[in-house]
């Protein structure tokens, strides 16, 4: 037959890959919801999660998704009107709008308050946050800072420290940034970074004044607060947010301040003393208004005591960090589903890709990398949402070993635990997402507007801010020096050890290959703990990267054991015997190279719907 050439419009055209339900078919995911969501409240939430799984891939929301990437938010006439005045009118796309409310029908935040699950509230929430992250367009991160604000004034009004009219502001307020109407539903700034310092907030230099009571009033037509704010804000994500939580310097020290972003004069609403300098342009979260803010008279409350601003923004920080490892493993998780369903559509030569042994160990690797960092951001869900609900439930996890036996040792584990898994699970999903562009070649390397749901490139811009927000990798091995070093530092180590002893000895007798593995685990945690103790605060500090990351691999192997002791899956029980060898030198008797391809095929591709119990 003769051979005809091709044309743009004939010849071979590669079928676009079908990116499957991530709820229904992540099996990482699956997993962490087998192992500590309990099943009653899974089979209460499944058809909710099971119908958004499906709406988040669908052409309506990927429309979204490109409509706000090819529509930037921009100040109308640079922020000023014909005449030369000043206006601040910033305009966002109908996508990005059009996300945001979706995230306040879906309850993306109110879940975490609204929810009847007590401290399940945290896992049903960030479950759904999983699917929804890749999807979002990064409305995801003013929904984080929504969330760590609603923590915040919870807490605060906990206390019951404040005046009437100053708790009446604060109650609407939280009743807002927890509402799942669009029209109601706030979301909210967080206001630390200055051109002086970006984490380190020592040399803030925006002020706060106690002046005279004003009857001005916010756009919602409370009262402004007492309290005047001058300063410069550097980096302000969430522009088009109704409030912030922002710090400032007082004659007592560094404090937290509660602000609504306009105010009303006469019939029109006006900015609250703020004025956006100039809109950032980033490398990525392109939909996402990020803006210098120049702040002249911006009127506000106090939260907390004067000069205890850190503490009580701290409460946000630990929330947003949160959402920063769930994002993470959210958008790897999305990459790699992008990776494997083009696997089994895309040819080289004569053979799909997903039946190259190659290619099949280099994704085997990342889906082992990504489900031990699943197990370590979703106990730190867990622990987040036992320490927001400690009263006891009566149901159990699927898995009782992972349970800490005490509040205070939930606080403890959550307060380590927290800055280790924001900086180890961002490191993971920029360079896991790195791989996932390079498996689908130039493909993967372009913008695919057109076909948004396999866009890893945006993901993998979007990825990259991952490990500076809510403090650099740096900042957080020195937060979890602080933890381990400081004040509390012998609950801390005493709470790591004596969790990691006691969930190992409760998971009973254990297949050899296994115990030996255990063994590996136990001996580093001695080493490392003999370490923490015997090292000075700078000398730790100094080495607080290589410090974390053994500590958060540690606590990785561990949730990779009692995964395996779940249910004994051929899979898991490989994916957590990789992971050992890998991190702690395990010995393992060398294999065939082709039973070896067969179990990254079984990892990467799950090419068996069912499989047996490891025997190893």
């Amino acid at each position: 037959m003769e051979q005809k050439p091709s044309s743009g419009r004939s010849g071979f055209f590669q079928r676009t890959p079908e990116i499957p339900n991530q709820y229904l078919h992540d099996e990482s995911l699956r997993r962490v919801i087998k192992l500590f969501l309990p099943k009653e409240i899974e089979d209460a939430v499944s058809p909710d999660l099971e119908r958004f799984g499906a709406d988040v891939l669908s052409d309506k929301v990927m429309n979204w998704v490109s409509d706000a990437e090819r529509n930037p938010p921009y100040l109308r006439g640079s922020g000023y009107d014909s005449w030369g005045n000043r206006t601040d009118d910033l305009l966002t796309g109908e996508g990005w709008r059009s996300l945001q409310d979706m995230g306040f029908r879906e309850g993306i935040v109110a879940a975490a308050y609204d929810g009847p699950y007590g401290k399940y509230n945290r896992l049903v929430q960030f479950i759904k946050y999983h699917v929804w992250s890749a999807s979002s367009a990064y409305v995801i991160c003013p929904s984080a800072m929504q969330d760590g604000a609603a923590a915040v004034l919870k807490d605060q009004l906990a206390r019951g420290t404040y005046d009437t009219e100053t708790r009446h502001v604060l109650e609407d307020a939280l009743r807002r940034l927890t509402s799942r109407n669009p029209t109601v539903g706030w979301t909210s700034g967080q206001w630390m970074t200055e051109r002086k310092g970006g984490s380190n907030v020592s040399g803030t230099e925006t002020l706060a004044t106690l002046v005279d009571p004003t009857d001005a009033r916010s756009a919602d037509g409370l009262r402004l607060g007492p309290w005047r704010i001058d300063g410069f804000k550097w980096f302000s994500s969430a522009t088009d947010c109704s409030m912030a939580i922002l710090l400032a310097q007082t004659q007592r020290g560094i404090s937290c301040f509660f602000a609504p972003m306009r105010l009303r004069v006469d019939d029109r609403e006006e900015m609250n003393g703020i004025r956006i300098q100039r809109l950032k342009s980033k490398m990525g979260t392109r939909a996402l208004p990020t803006a210098e803010l120049e702040l002249e008279g911006m009127r506000a409350y106090l939260l907390g005591e004067e000069g205890r601003g850190v503490k009580v923004i701290s409460g946000m920080l630990n929330v947003t960090r949160v959402h920063n490892s769930v994002t993470a493993v959210g958008l790897l998780g999305r990459g790699l589903a992008i990776v494997r369903a083009f696997a089994m559509e895309r040819k080289a030569g004569d053979r799909l890709l997903c039946d190259i042994p190659l290619f099949r160990k280099t994704l085997a690797r990342q889906f082992c990398e990504y489900r031990a960092n699943m197990l370590l951001t979703y106990f730190t869900v867990y622990l987040l949402g036992s320490s927001e609900n400690p009263q006891k439930v009566h149901i159990s996890l699927a898995h009782s070993p992972l349970i800490p036996r005490s509040k205070e040792q939930t606080v403890a584990l959550l307060r380590l635990l927290t800055p280790v898994t924001k900086a180890l699970t961002a490191k993971a999903s920029i360079s896991g997402l790195q791989e996932a562009i390079e498996a689908l070649g130039g493909v993967g390397y372009l913008e695919n507007e057109e076909s948004q749901i396999v866009n890893i490139a945006r993901l993998f811009r979007d990825a990259n801010v991952l490990s500076i927000w809510e403090g650099t990798t740096d900042v957080m091995a020195t937060d979890m020096v602080k933890v381990l070093k400081g004040r509390d530092s012998s609950a801390a180590l005493h709470s790591a050890s004596e969790w990691i002893k006691n969930t190992l000895i409760s998971l009973g007798r254990m297949p050899a290959s296994l115990e030996s593995a255990i063994q590996k685990i136990q001996g580093t945690w001695e080493i490392l703990k003999h370490r923490v103790i015997s090292s000075s605060l700078d000398n730790l500090t100094a080495n607080g990267r290589d410090v974390m990351l053994k500590l958060g691999d540690i606590f990785c192997a561990v949730l990779l054991v009692v995964d395996v002791a779940s249910d004994g899956k051929m899979t898991s029980t490989e994916i957590c015997l990789r992971f050992i060898e890998d991190r702690f030198g395990l010995e393992r008797v060398e294999q065939d190279w082709r039973a070896t391809t067969k179990l990254d095929g079984l990892i990467a591709f799950l090419q068996r719907a069912s499989e047996p119990v490891s025997k190893l």
